[in-house]
């Protein structure tokens, strides 16, 4: 009979463990997400860009990204992604340039 205590104790202590581990998991990747959707990004006059390609990068959180923004005759042209974030999802990338590009504005 004791042995049985000292097994279901044992469970219970791994299923404790799991639990904080999961909690904290869920915790660090949700960290920041509410203030990123809530940040108001500046839409760029592009006349007044020069055909040129122009840095820019973020970082906030676990988030961070280098990009290289071209400019040609004031419209967005190539977006080059030159550092990406440690959970890359290509097709997310793929998706946002594209709109940027499509849309002329960064506020997508």
């Amino acid at each position: 009979m004791k042995k049985r205590h000292v097994v279901l104790i044992v469970i219970a202590f791994i299923v404790l463990a799991l639990f904080a581990i999961v909690m904290g998991v869920g915790t660090w990747l949700t960290r920041g997400l509410e203030e990123m959707a809530q940040m108001q990004i500046s839409d760029v006059d592009l006349s007044s860009l020069s055909d040129s390609t122009y840095p820019g990068n973020f970082k906030g959180y676990r988030w961070s990204n280098s990009v290289e923004v071209v400019i040609e005759t004031n419209r967005i042209s190539e977006i080059r992604v030159t550092e990406k974030h440690r959970f890359n999802r290509e097709e997310l990338i793929q998706e946002l340039t594209s709109r940027i590009i499509g849309e002329q504005s960064i506020a997508v």
